[in-house]
């Protein structure tokens, strides 16, 4: 999939910058081909990062669902509370 070697440079740039901001954690992804859902869950440390991971990364698939012509609608949640644990 990655056999772009400018692209493959600079996934190993970012990686090593996220190495170290000291940031860490993991990710799940719940994949429902079928009805074209993707479900991300972070849990990030340290946990005030993971705030402005998950706005980021949202930015990142934002711009690049419009980068090949989709439409973008986002839906933030509010007045809720946030768990960071």
């Amino acid at each position: 999939m990655m056999n772009n070697p400018e692209m493959q440079r600079q996934f190993q740039a970012a990686k090593e910058m996220a190495g170290q901001s000291g940031i860490g954690g993991a990710v799940y992804l719940d994949v429902d081909q079928a009805k074209g859902t993707l479900k991300m869950k972070f849990k990030v440390t340290p946990a005030e990062e993971q705030n402005k991971l998950v706005v980021s990364l949202a930015y990142v698939i934002a711009q690049m669902s419009q980068a090949i012509g989709l439409q973008v609608n986002t839906r933030e949640a509010k007045n809720e509370e946030v768990n960071n644990g």
